[in-house]
């Protein structure tokens, strides 16, 4: 059995990392407390302009709330987060965004205890880390009120949990979400936990993996469909209608800002990779010692490649990567601890949060845009009065023309 698989142990006060040394839970802790602040400085706060549309949706569940001149009901697919701002009372516009940043704040916090239960505390430090400098959080921050904090972060966890029947359910709680992203993350899933250094490794497996983290999903499909047809709600603007655009309209929409799109691809992770890509080769040529890791290297890397497939045929390029790519945060957390020594990992965390706060984060939808565009204090005060600069923010028309008001890019209606 593997190092990674070695330090597997039940929850206690203390975690051994691969070092040697004790690490408490305070310090892991202090990390992801740090990694939050980072973040925040990486990002900003911003709502999407879908805003008022989520915040309708909550409100009056069980009903198609949009006309026939409004394409907005591909939003009800998200049945997860609108029930929960419903039964907790926080279905107004402020009150939803704001739910969404917690839902990210405590389920960081979730993976990383998980990641560190199962495989100690430099697979958990690494992971709140990579979290920090992440896209999926750079989304989610930048861009409230979407779902992109329960299915990026239920992908994370089906790669951690340690039975099949946990990877179902986080599987059916992705479907009930987001279920177009889901199924292509759980398939990510699957096979990372496939790669994982404790997986026994062997085809069968993979399928399995594979089709638990998948099966889930479409329990959660199933079920979402089955509450529309129990309420008679028609999506008569399903994501697929956006299709229409073509390959030659996608292909304009993608390279308008083709530079920035890549780099928010991974943001400032592109520098982990470039380190990982670099060590691994180096270890690979040396004979002093083995170099572990090749199989589920080249299993992630794949995986990040066939990623771009449905980016193509999306047109919020980041949010969409970054949601289906989550599960590969997780693998590569543990690898990494797994195959590095403590003390040069430490550095290099601190070294790339110090980045992190220092680079503005970004995302691309067509044009791409990036945290100095943002006002996190207007978004700050907004998400505890509910509050629009110079207005109420209680017309859906106000508030949508605000929180699209920073960008370049105009939202495109489905073709005819």
């Amino acid at each position: 059995m593997s190092g990674a698989a070695s330090q597997q142990q039940s929850p206690g006060t203390e975690s051994t990392d691969h070092s040697g040394t004790a690490a408490p839970w305070w310090q892991l802790g202090l990390w992801w407390l740090g990694s939050l602040v980072v973040a925040l400085l990486h990002n900003g706060l911003w709502a999407t302009p879908n805003l008022a549309f989520v915040s309708l949706i909550a409100q009056r569940p069980g009903e198609n709330p949009f006309s026939e001149t409004i394409a907005g009901d591909y939003l009800l697919s998200d049945l997860s987060m609108t029930t929960a701002a419903r039964v907790l009372g926080q279905a107004d516009p402020h009150e939803v965004a704001r739910l969404h940043l917690v839902v990210l704040v405590l389920g960081w916090a979730a993976v990383t205890a998980l990641a560190r239960l199962r495989f100690g505390h430099a697979s958990a430090r690494n992971l709140t880390v990579l979290l920090a400098a992440s896209p999926l959080v750079t989304v989610s921050m930048q861009w409230l009120g979407q779902p992109d904090p329960v299915t990026g972060l239920c992908g994370i966890a089906m790669v951690l949990v340690r039975r099949r029947w946990a990877v179902i359910a986080l599987g059916l709680l992705a479907g009930l979400t987001h279920p177009e992203q889901a199924l292509f993350m759980a398939g990510v899933a699957g096979m990372v936990r496939w790669a994982l250094p404790d997986s026994e490794g062997s085809p069968g497996a993979a399928a399995i993996d594979v089709g638990s983290a998948a099966g889930g999903v479409a329990i959660g499909w199933g079920l979402g469909q089955a509450w529309f047809r129990l309420n008679d709600i028609e999506i008569l603007t399903p994501r697929t209608d956006f299709l229409d655009y073509g390959l030659s309209g996608f292909a304009e929409h993608h390279t308008q800002h083709l530079l920035g799109l890549t780099w928010t691809l991974w943001g400032p992770l592109w520098l982990v990779i470039v380190a990982v890509a670099t060590l691994w080769f180096i270890g690979r040529r040396g004979p002093a010692q083995p170099n572990r890791g090749g199989r589920a290297w080249l299993v992630m890397a794949a995986m990040a490649v066939a990623a771009m497939v449905p980016v193509a045929i999306t047109l919020d390029e980041t949010r969409v990567y970054a949601v289906i790519t989550a599960p590969l945060l997780a693998g590569g957390a543990v690898w990494i601890a797994a195959m590095w020594p403590g003390a040069m990992l430490r550095r290099a965390s601190v070294g790339l949060l110090v980045l992190t706060a220092i680079l503005p984060g970004g995302f691309a939808t067509g044009v791409t845009s990036w945290r100095p565009q943002l006002d996190t204090a207007d978004m700050a005060a907004f998400l505890v009065h509910g509050t629009v600069p110079e207005g109420s923010g209680a017309q859906q028309s106000e508030l949508t023309a605000w929180l699209l008001s920073p960008f370049d890019f105009v939202i495109p209606e489905p073709p005819d």
